[in-house]
């Protein structure tokens, strides 16, 4: 089984997680407001962040076509919405930005106000292109410490505590056999510098996020099982922690650490190789991962967020709906009623940030034929 990353406070008690456990869940209308839908127009939305209270990130890439022969290229692309100068998302200008063919996977935003963002690798081999925001401004430079003979490498993930300390996890493939590489970088303050698992040598790795630096999550599949794999970082040694088994298989796309003791993944699973793969949300409460019931019907999930009193949003599909969803201790899961304004072309969503009571979402839209889906335009979804 192959899983492929998308298209192109603490809580109340733990009693809080076993009584939404042992009932049926349901979603519930949500009461937040009305969306607003901004166009980015051939640039397909990948990632937000929130590097401020009153500023939003929001990262892609362009979708570029070749008249001559259809092929598709990609150059990088961010949006930057300051609430403080009039909340209008502008682009934000990437020096050297169409000198790549890669997307803006992920963006990780620090406490010290450093940020980063990672991409693809270059059509010529060399390396990831990845970001880094310093005095007010993205620079782009490429991460060469891959492993020897890599090839076809994307950082899907980041994460930072400060702008001297952040990791990044991802995928490429060997250049001779084209075999499976998990790809895990450490930045130091100076360079990426390549990080072995123990046992990850045909592992899937979509995310990662750091609490501290002796406190990181990294979590993703295990090809030669299908089943998720979810392994911690102690500042010493890798460990792997079980999570919930599936008479199929399982993978986990995103994780979200409020504290050591209150962290979500979401990602889907399946009991049958033909089964509509359905939504899968974990907690881990420091010992366990626990399996969180969804709303019946509810189809993959790819991102969480925290929210405030220990909520958390998730957002996901793109079989034959957007997914998003809102959980709270007190009113379990309530639908976020994403926008599905046009039947023609579906609404695809892959990413969502929290600010106190405010949501971004991004996310495209997409035709759907027998052929299978293309691009039609991105989008940015705000309330």
């Amino acid at each position: 089984m192959k899983a492929k990353r998308r298209i192109a406070g603490q809580l109340a008690a733990v009693g809080a997680i076993t009584m939404v456990i042992s009932g049926t869940a349901t979603a519930e209308p949500g009461d937040g407001g009305a969306w607003v839908e901004t166009s980015t127009g051939q640039v397909s939305v990948m990632t937000v962040a929130q590097p401020s209270p009153s500023k939003t990130w929001a990262g892609g890439a362009e979708v570029v076509e070749n008249p001559d022969d259809g092929s598709i290229r990609f150059v990088p692309t961010m949006y930057e919405r300051d609430l403080a100068r009039g909340g209008v998302w502008k682009q934000t200008a990437l020096r050297g930005a169409n000198t790549w063919d890669s997307r803006i996977n992920d963006i990780a935003t620090a406490a010290d106000g450093s940020a980063f963002f990672v991409g693809d690798q270059g059509p010529d081999g060399g390396g990831v292109l990845v970001g880094r925001y310093v005095a007010g401004a993205w620079q782009l430079t490429a991460d060469t410490g891959l492993p020897s003979g890599t090839v076809n490498a994307s950082l899907l993930s980041v994460s930072a505590v400060s702008g001297r300390d952040a990791w990044a996890v991802g995928q490429g493939y060997t250049e001779d056999t084209f075999t499976d590489v998990p790809v895990v970088q450490h930045w130091d303050g100076r360079r990426w510098r390549s990080v072995q698992i123990p046992g990850s040598a045909n592992w899937g790795l979509n995310q990662v996020t750091e609490v501290a630096p002796n406190d990181v999550w990294i979590v993703g599949v295990d090809y030669d099982t299908g089943q998720s794999v979810a392994v911690h970082w102690d500042g010493h040694r890798w460990t792997r922690t079980p999570t919930p088994a599936f008479p199929d298989s399982a993978v986990l796309f995103d994780i979200a650490a409020r504290t050591p003791t209150d962290v979500w993944a979401v990602g889907w699973s399946r009991d049958t190789d033909k089964q509509r793969p359905a939504g899968l949300a974990l907690h881990w409460d420091g010992r366990s991962w626990t399996q969180v019931p969804l709303p019946a019907g509810t189809f993959s999930l790819q991102a969480v967020t925290l929210r405030p009193n220990g909520g958390i949003a998730v957002v996901g599909g793109n079989d034959d709906a957007a997914v998003g969803l809102t959980w709270t201790s007190a009113q379990g899961w309530r639908s976020l009623g994403l926008p599905e304004n046009d039947p023609q072309f579906p609404l695809g969503v892959s990413s969502v940030v929290s600010s106190g009571s405010h949501l971004t979402v991004g996310g495209w839209h997409y035709r759907s034929s027998g052929s299978g889906d293309s691009f039609r335009s991105g989008a940015i979804f705000t309330r």
